[in-house]
């Protein structure tokens, strides 16, 4: 049965009954004392009945406005002062991600990469919404952050040169996901470093800089 139709129904049946009552009273001549009383009580009903569920469905849609609210936030309020998009890394072998720029906000995501970059797009006081190398998006505070720049494999296996030169020799290769640092760009090469290998990667093959971005 639609909602609708079993609320006019119950509405019917509670008319039915107070008419019932108001001929019972009338035979008593109890009637017109008490004629206040039920007209409040059949108030209080359709309060109940009508007022009550628009108020909870108000709540409902301005309380799901405010979540969207912080969590897609696109500018800067009370920021660090730092261009925005931008990109920074994690400076703890762990860090948890938010719903929303604030502790009370359950946590998303839990990160265990030090060092993985992360790129800002938007600020609140010192919280940092940021977004990861797979697309997810939530709030960091900024103690976990540091400036220091990394570079995050994307491709399977990408090349890495001696300069930064098309015919440049090979000199290595860096498996998906494998973190190195960040030095410096050139043009469509950046240098990157790693304890075990450095040299030129194309920027297109890595996670951790803004397109057309100048790295000196």
């Amino acid at each position: 049965m639609p909602a609708s139709r079993f609320i006019f129904f119950v509405c019917q049946i509670m008319l039915n009954n107070i008419m019932l009552l108001k001929n019972f009273l009338r035979l008593y001549n109890i009637y017109f004392p008490i004629q206040t009383a039920l007209r409040i009580a059949f108030n209080l009903i359709l309060i109940v009945l009508v007022v009550f569920p628009i108020l909870a469905f108000l709540t409902t849609k301005l309380s799901n406005m405010s979540t969207v609210f912080a969590q897609d936030i696109r500018v800067v309020v009370r920021g660090s002062g730092y261009e925005v998009p931008r990109f920074l890394s994690l400076k703890r072998d762990k860090a948890h991600m938010r719903f929303g720029p604030g502790n009370e906000y359950p946590i998303a995501w839990v990160y265990k990469q030090k060092g993985l970059p992360l790129k800002v797009i938007a600020e609140y006081e010192v919280w940092r919404k940021v977004v990861d190398h797979d697309g997810i998006t939530g709030w960091m505070h900024a103690k976990l952050l540091t400036g220091r720049r990394t570079a995050l494999v994307t491709e399977r296996v990408a090349k890495l040169y001696k300069s930064n030169e098309d015919n440049s020799k090979i000199v290595g290769y860096a498996e998906r996901n494998v973190l190195m640092e960040l030095q410096y760009c050139i043009a469509q090469y950046c240098k990157v470093a790693h304890p075990e290998l450095k040299g030129w990667i194309k920027r297109d093959s890595f996670w951790g800089l803004l397109e057309n971005e100048v790295l000196n």
